[in-house]
């Protein structure tokens, strides 16, 4: 994997510090850099406290929805009468976002920690990680720091001496992006298959094996730790926009950019600043036509939305986007959007887990629907029957997969008509063989 570029002076530098500086890896190396003393101060305080500090910082999700993660904490059972659990969800694989592999690969320890403080917070006595079972590197480097941690006593039954126990457990999982959402998670923690669940009831009442359970992101676990360090006030003091976004976000910026990679900025930044001055603009001779904001299942923003847009929760809104996981791609105007569309609709048909008729059979026929126009037999009908299918893909299913098939589809109809025109009229080059 890609070695981390160096950090570029406009960046807000707080998860990302470490990253590439393999001794951090270690117990003692992250010991030497001030790591485990949050879980220390957190072990001493109560767990109402951790909570309400959590939420007085603002932080939110970071893996795609941005819900409040102290008021999540706040919807577990406030009496411990049966076991409580914790989920860390690090099976990252959004099209386009590499952000948690990097804290796995190099600040193992600051994720372990983060999740401790998390597990006491909600009288959590073990917690789950489950990895994406492709993620080889992140896997061995997790496994090795959380033997650490045993031994050195941060975890176990006296954690830190505390005489409280924290067990954490590595899951690891086997290549399906519908397990990255929270109930086909818990399914497949419990060796079922993995099919989302119909909610209510919500984790926080019945999760994995039916017991109080909350659902955590790796970015979001990794920053509890320096909030409980430094206090919410400092986290959220670190906002340029919208108060209701705080802290600093890590994008994953990759596609027709010059320098990819991730990069960690103070909410509010704007996205031009992003994509010209950190990310160093186009290729030469180049300009950008499109950008995805959040990962594949957000809409497509254009380049004149993208430039005008604040890099925080409300500001990509406000431009008919998401932030989702901030896994920024970045197409320049060599790009042919019916083909990139296609694309993705196929990667959501292939990921279906075919549970609901609407994604099963939606997301199928719009796949079949693009490869039709990109053959060249593409219909005027095509673009209704597109969005109809798109309609009764949103907001109709058990999960959101045929919402994210359904967000690129339209948005690309809606800011790119001309080119899907093109191929209907014979105008452009067919880019398929017949179907």
């Amino acid at each position: 994997m890609g070695f981390p570029h160096p950090s570029h002076p406009k960046e807000t530098v707080v998860l990302s510090q470490y990253f590439g500086d393999a001794a951090a890896r270690s117990y003692d190396g992250w010991v030497q850099r001030g790591g485990y003393e949050a879980l220390r101060k957190a072990l001493g305080m109560t767990r109402e406290a951790i909570v309400e500090e959590v939420k007085a910082s603002g932080l939110r999700g970071r893996g795609g929805a941005g819900f409040p993660t102290g008021l999540k904490w706040s919807f577990m059972p406030k009496e411990v009468v049966k076991p409580h659990y914790l989920v860390c969800n690090a099976d990252e694989s959004e099209p386009g976002t590499f952000k948690d592999r990097e804290i796995m690969r190099w600040t193992p320890h600051a994720l372990i920690e983060g999740c401790a403080v998390a597990a006491y917070a909600i009288g959590a006595e073990r917690c789950y990680i489950y990895i994406r079972g492709e993620f080889t590197e992140p896997w061995t480097i997790m496994s090795a720091a959380v033997e650490q941690a045993y031994a050195s006593g941060a975890l176990g039954a006296n954690a830190l001496g505390s005489g409280k126990r924290i067990d954490m457990v590595l899951h690891r999982g086997a290549g399906a992006y519908i397990c990255g959402e929270e109930t086909a998670m818990m399914n497949s923690l419990e060796g079922k298959r993995g099919n989302p669940r119909i909610k209510p009831p919500f984790p926080a009442v019945s999760g994995v094996f039916g017991l109080p359970t909350t659902i955590n992101n790796v970015e979001t676990l990794a920053a509890v730790p320096h909030i409980i360090n430094r206090g919410a006030a400092w986290y959220k003091s670190l906002c340029l926009g919208n108060p209701k976004s705080t802290g600093t976000k890590l994008i994953s910026i990759c596609g027709h950019i010059q320098r990819p990679g991730n990069y960690e900025v103070t909410m509010g930044t704007p996205l031009k600043e992003i994509l010209y001055d950190m990310a160093g603009g186009p290729k030469p001779g180049r300009t950008f036509k499109a950008v995805i904001p959040g990962g594949s299942s957000v809409p497509i923003m254009t380049r004149e939305e993208a430039e005008a847009a604040l890099f925080d929760y409300e500001g990509i809104v406000e431009r008919g986007s998401m932030l989702g996981s901030a896994g920024m791609i970045v197409m320049d105007d060599t790009t042919d959007m019916v083909y990139q569309i296609w694309r993705l609709a196929r990667f959501y048909a292939h990921e279906s887990c075919a549970q609901c008729t609407q994604c099963r059979e939606g997301t199928a026929w719009t796949t079949k629907i693009l490869e039709r126009i990109l053959a060249g037999k593409g219909k005027q009908e095509d673009f209704q029957l597109l969005l109809d299918l798109s309609e009764n893909m949103t907001g109709k299913t058990i999960c959101v997969l045929s919402d994210s098939c359904a967000a690129p589809v339209v948005s690309g109809i809606q800011k790119f008509r001309s080119e899907f025109e093109a191929y209907i009229a014979g105008a452009r080059e067919p880019a398929m063989a017949a179907v």
